[in-house]
């Protein structure tokens, strides 16, 4: 994995544990579209690592929105939970 992808994730990753540690039952970050991601379908670079460094820190995505950013890039908003 890149750098800037494996920096986002650990970001991610120390966010999500902070709001764990905080007893939060909620955690709903905002991922971004990378400035080298092309128009065409597939993965979006970063998103799948970013989810599962979330999902090991205790937390389950259970909702999905996507909108687009005043460039028309594509910007996710997960909503995670808490795992019982």
């Amino acid at each position: 994995m890149g750098f800037i992808k494996n920096a986002k994730s650990d970001m991610l990753g120390t966010e999500a544990k902070r709001a764990w540690e905080e007893g939060r039952s909620v955690f709903a970050p905002m991922l971004n579209t990378p400035m080298t991601q092309s128009s065409l379908s597939g993965s979006v670079s970063g998103w799948a690592e970013m989810i599962e460094a979330v999902e090991r820190e205790g937390w389950q995505l259970t909702h999905w929105s996507v909108s687009t950013d005043s460039k028309g890039r594509p910007q996710a908003y997960p909503l995670f939970r808490a795992r019982d």
